[in-house]
């Protein structure tokens, strides 16, 4: 309760209709729900506990004054691929980068699920995800792909596009990808704006998304095809500047910030928030999002129902635009995310 008003924490079921294709954007929270490893604050910080850094790339965190993972991955790639090309032996820097790249796999092995560990919550998944027409995952974990994966199994009318191509290349032109095509009744978009796992890039920036149907191993995943010319993109952590440099120094996260986010909430089309806490660190989406003029309405759920965030949460959100409804839903409702109708 905040000065004597309490916001309700309502429950999926009782808002459901009004979001009926609408938006979604997932975050940490969503994987959280699915497997509690997920909840850690900073791969660099488990990457130190489990001891994975040396002590040249524990310098490089501090002097580049950065928690962020594919940052200093990023910069000593960059290094190397320079030595490469100029002809330069740099034993220093070819260690480094092999440091790096064998923390990162370690430590997304280690707070990573399988697929095996959330396979029977697919189903569920599915049913919730397919109801919206864009989805955007602040995640850059497997757990998105994997629902899409499912869903395109089936032969239901319904089709998850995450706007890459058959040659792996993202599709420019990916509005046109909302119009379903033979056999497609409705068709719900999805992208990552942190990047992903499964999402390379290589030194030109050329980004491509990994092409192989059925696979289920994650470390496949990270290693099948990083080599030197090219690594994951994703965005790990930092501030809010920090990360928005990085989305703007990708073509695809640029696109999903400039095109997509600013129209996730219109007059036509409603959004809900699941697992995402709209941290101040995260000023730069919600900024996207949430335009001045916008009109509609957002769900947002609630794991701890405190008041105080629920408070904090509406007041940001009305400080950018007063015409916006906000209301709070409990995040373990039922048949929202991975919690199944009780019929």
């Amino acid at each position: 309760m905040v000065d004597g008003f309490e916001y309700p924490i309502k429950e999926w079921a009782e808002i459901k209709d009004d979001y009926k294709n609408g938006n979604l954007i997932i975050g940490n929270g969503a994987s959280v729900a699915l497997y509690q490893k997920f909840h850690f604050d900073s791969l660099k910080e488990e990457a130190e506990k489990l001891k994975l850094f040396n002590e040249d790339i524990s310098k490089l965190f501090i002097e580049f004054d950065t928690c962020d993972f594919e940052l200093i991955l990023r910069l000593v790639w960059h290094a190397k691929l320079v030595n490469k090309h100029l002809g330069i032996i740099d034993l220093k820097i070819d260690s480094a980068y092999d440091n790096i790249k064998k923390a990162l796999i370690e430590v997304v092995k280690e707070v990573h699920c399988e697929h095996v560990d959330i396979v029977d919550e697919l189903p569920q998944l599915y049913q919730f995800t397919k109801q919206f027409r864009t989805i955007v995952s602040l995640n850059y974990d497997l757990i998105l792909y994997w629902i899409l994966m499912y869903g395109n199994r089936h032969e239901d009318g319904h089709k998850f596009k995450d706007c890459f191509q058959a040659n792996g290349s993202f599709r420019n032109n990916w509005q046109d990808l909302r119009n379903p095509i033979r056999r497609e009744r409705e068709v719900t978009l999805a992208f990552y704006q942190h990047g992903n796992l499964s999402i390379f890039r290589n030194a030109k920036n050329i980004e491509n998304k990994l092409q192989r149907g059925g696979f289920e191993s994650l470390l496949e995943v990270v290693t099948s095809q990083w080599c030197d010319e090219k690594i994951p993109l994703f965005v790990s952590e930092g501030t809010g500047t920090k990360k928005l440099e990085s989305i703007k120094s990708s073509p695809y996260l640029s696109t999903i910030f400039y095109e997509v986010l600013p129209n996730l909430i219109t007059e036509s089309s409603n959004l809900v928030i699941y697992g995402w806490g709209v941290g101040e660190q995260e000023s730069h989406l919600i900024q996207q999002v949430i335009k001045e003029d916008a009109v509609g309405k957002i769900a947002i759920s609630t794991y701890s129902k405190d008041q105080n965030e629920c408070h904090r949460i509406n007041t940001l959100i009305k400080e950018i635009s007063s015409n916006i409804e906000i209301e709070f839903f409990d995040s373990q409702s039922e048949g929202c995310w991975n919690n199944p109708d009780s019929i």
